[in-house]
């Protein structure tokens, strides 16, 4: 038996160490945690920055589709559950995640690297990497503070600001980013829009100057891609904001012509493609943009055989169906609205629909994921 047991080890210490790299790379996560105390070059290996972009690499291209992260809400205790949807050949899973020590937890659109970034008014905000469980909190804005002054006075029509979250694709950093109108918290009036950036070197937040010069759709919830993190202007115009340089640009017009409600309009990426989508019901359209110019028309959502109840309720409009993937060689739609509605599998050549996962009266949000090694701060 020692015998043996050294034989295998000196057959996978005479394996050049880039091959032992590739073997790691395909392997979970949860794996290559345990992994990283078999020796010091191993682990000096997994926590390299090169590694977990091959890593995330692998997993993006290897997988039927992102994982889902359906992320809940007004829960007193820590838990969570998983579920398996096959797919042909593959299959994805809907993780539900609940963060206890965040109250009235709000989440940022989609996740950057395998981290997702939760906030709310009440206590500081956090990064998080679900797959390695590491986390890191980091202060309220300025804007997080008026607004929950603002709930303290009982405003009952604050404004309705979300965070936005992504990474500078050229240093490597990750950056929350609030924007918001000036006139709603009492702010410069000379501009339209007030803008923070956190530093998580410094542990602080500091303003961009200038801003945005169009006032932002309240409520919409800003997405990342590609290095840039994107919102829609009150008067249609699509908005980017340059993660490196922190500069604002309008990059087109909206597909619609007038002016939608932001509970009928959301942003998304699909086939990573930056996409739009609205509402009106009893249908949902959604719009892949081309070379920062064309909308193209994708698909439509037929909303009456997805929702499980009338379209409007007495004081609780429906949300915007978010739409999370396209798979099976992009022809089935993953999507799956807010708040408790089921989330459905739209297969868009046979045009039939059917409930892939319900939450069963839990609410939340969901996140399209691939698990990483990524944190905030990662050694070179």
């Amino acid at each position: 038996m020692m015998l043996r047991r050294h034989r295998r080890q000196s057959q996978s210490q005479s394996l050049p160490h880039d091959v032992v790299e590739l073997i790691l790379s395909r392997l979970p996560v949860k794996s290559l945690l345990r992994f990283k105390c078999v020796s010091k070059q191993w682990k000096s290996t997994i926590e390299s920055r090169r590694f977990k972009e091959a890593q995330l690499r692998q997993s993006q291209q290897s997988r039927g589709g992102p994982d889902i992260l359906y992320v809940t809400k007004n829960s007193k205790n820590h838990y969570e559950a998983e579920w398996r949807i096959l797919l042909g050949s593959s299959s994805i899973f809907v993780r539900m995640l609940n963060f206890s020590s965040i109250r009235n937890t709000k989440v940022c659109h989609g996740s950057c690297d395998g981290l997702i970034c939760l906030f709310t008014v009440h206590t500081p905000n956090m990064v998080a990497n679900p797959a390695t469980r590491w986390h890191r909190s980091f202060p309220l804005s300025r804007v997080q503070q008026l607004l929950s002054t603002m709930y303290k006075n009982g405003a009952w029509e604050a404004p309705n600001n979300q965070l936005g979250f992504g990474k500078d694709k050229f240093t490597g950093t990750y950056k929350p980013v609030w924007l918001c109108n000036s006139s709603e918290f009492g702010l410069d009036k000379a501009t339209a829009t007030t803008c923070e950036v956190f530093d998580f070197s410094t542990n602080a937040w500091r303003y961009v100057l200038p801003s945005c010069p169009y006032r932002i759709l309240d409520g919409l919830k800003p997405v990342y891609f590609d290095g840039s993190l994107f919102w829609l202007t009150e008067c249609s115009k699509l908005l980017s904001f340059d993660l490196h340089t922190e500069t604002f640009q309008v990059i087109c017009k909206a597909p619609f012509s007038h002016i939608p409600e932001p509970c009928q309009v959301v942003m998304c990426i699909l086939n990573n493609t930056l996409c739009l989508s609205q509402r009106n019901w009893p249908a949902q359209v959604i719009w892949s943009l081309h070379n920062n110019t064309t909308w193209k028309e994708m698909c439509t959502i037929d909303l009456t055989k997805t929702f499980s109840v009338p379209e409007e309720l007495p004081y609780l409009p429906l949300p915007v169906a978010l739409p999370l993937a396209l798979l099976e060689k992009n022809n089935k739609l993953l999507f799956g609205p807010a708040l408790d509605q089921p989330m459905v599998m739209l297969d868009l050549h046979a045009n039939n629909y059917h409930n892939v996962f319900s939450p069963g009266g839990v609410f939340g949000y969901p996140v399209s994921h691939f698990d990483s090694l990524f944190s905030v701060v990662s050694p070179n």
